[in-house]
């Protein structure tokens, strides 16, 4: 850590210098003894650890905990997209919550263990633990540079992950999708009023659009809201002057932190310009709420997962904390499970990786790639009925000689 300056102060009824340094990052005062009453040899005493904090092989007293995660937020702030500031803000209540730490001295191997422990024992899905680990290590790892800390403490296996289900719902079926379709005006029902009616169809209309549109592009539901026809605007933009139609992601939209250009598929090119052009302005999808235009993720995503209740597409079912079975509704992230399911049979594992806009093939395969084994038997089944069960046998047979 540089910018240290390690001074010595003489404090009364005490025989010895007492060395004294502020921390530039949290502003948080460190004493320590010298050791010795000759001025001489406390200023020497003083500069080697000066010398040693700046090297960052030893640290003050244990940083308190308040001081580093405000140092951390400030650093966050201004270095990574305001999304995962926020996902750092709430890794750090829910450990503050869960272990009420007062220092990093408390941080250990075995202190993580527990935490992890007691993550898991509050019905926390693995999924999130590993989320708020990793934002727990990157902050760690940030304050073993700026000498905070002498060292990183080792972060404990989740083995429960690879038992865990993958994904927490299921890709919806076409059949299903329909349904969510078809329930519409039982989740906006009619009124009698004129100008209500005429609300209700707005309502109707638009979530229709959108699902079709989630259907259609695989798009994120925060991508999707995010989504403009204005080239010079904020979010996402429709860029359909080309030959093609492509989607322009500035950095901050986009979940990889890069400026990136990625092309749609045909059908959902389809879709964008079935728009008439004079309507090409503002926002593609505007769901529409009781009141007004709602651009709020959570709000949009609720009333996605009432269409799917409506509907009866059940897509997982959990157990809660007091052994209860809970139905889990279809949701605007299972509609991108859909869109990621029928890709692979169509296009490569580097094509649609492009298409889901994933940072890592690893996340491309481990989700997506592995043929679902219904549609995988009804392939077969399609194979033997037009060849014979004999005769693709025998085909079979010969292709392994």
């Amino acid at each position: 850590m540089e910018d240290i300056n390690v001074f010595i102060v003489r404090r009364k009824g005490r025989p010895h210098w007492l060395m004294r340094y502020q921390c530039p990052l949290t502003g948080q005062r460190y004493d320590k003894t010298s050791g010795t009453a000759n001025k001489r040899e406390a200023l020497k005493r003083a500069g080697e650890w000066q010398g040693e904090l700046q090297s960052g092989k030893v640290t003050g007293k244990a940083a308190n905990w308040a001081a580093f995660r405000d140092a951390y937020e400030d650093h966050a702030a201004v270095t990574v997209r305001a999304s995962t500031a926020g996902k750092i803000s709430s890794a750090f209540n829910v450990v503050e919550t869960v272990m009420r730490p007062d220092s990093l001295k408390r941080v250990s191997t075995r202190w993580l263990t527990e935490l992890q422990r007691r993550l898991l024992a509050s019905d926390r899905s693995p999924a999130t633990v590993e989320s708020h680990f990793r934002h727990l290590k990157a902050a760690l790892n940030w304050a073993a540079d700026q000498g905070m800390i002498t060292q990183v403490p080792k972060f404990p296996k989740l083995k429960r992950a690879r038992q865990a289900k993958l994904m927490k719902g299921r890709a919806v079926t076409g059949e299903e999708f329909e349904r969510m379709l078809a329930v519409l005006p039982d989740v906006f029902p009619d009124v009698k009023s004129q100008e209500g009616q005429q609300r209700v169809v707005a309502r109707r209309q638009s979530f229709e659009f959108l699902l079709q549109g989630l259907w259609l592009s695989g798009l994120r539901l925060g991508e999707a809201l995010s989504l403009t026809w204005d080239q010079w605007a904020d979010g996402i933009r429709v860029d359909a002057d080309g030959e093609f139609v492509k989607l322009l992601i500035p950095a901050e939209s986009e979940k990889g932190g890069r400026d990136r250009v990625y092309p749609t598929t045909p059908d959902f090119a389809e879709f964008l310009l079935s728009v008439p052009e004079s309507q090409r302005s503002g926002m593609v999808f505007n769901p529409v709420m009781l009141r007004g235009i709602c651009r709020r993720v959570d709000t949009v995503s609720s009333k996605i997962i009432d269409i799917g209740k409506a509907a009866g597409v059940k897509v997982d079912e959990r157990e809660d904390k007091n052994g209860n079975r809970k139905t889990v509704w279809a949701s605007a992230h299972d509609l991108r499970r859909a869109f990621g399911t029928r890709m692979p049979r169509l296009v490569t594992s580097s094509v649609l990786k492009e298409l889901m806009r994933h940072e890592s093939i690893q996340t491309t395969e481990k989700y997506y790639i592995d043929a679902n084994a219904e549609d995988t038997a009804r392939l077969l089944a399609e194979i033997f009925s037009q060849t014979g069960s004999k005769v693709a046998t025998e085909v079979a047979l010969t292709a392994t000689e």
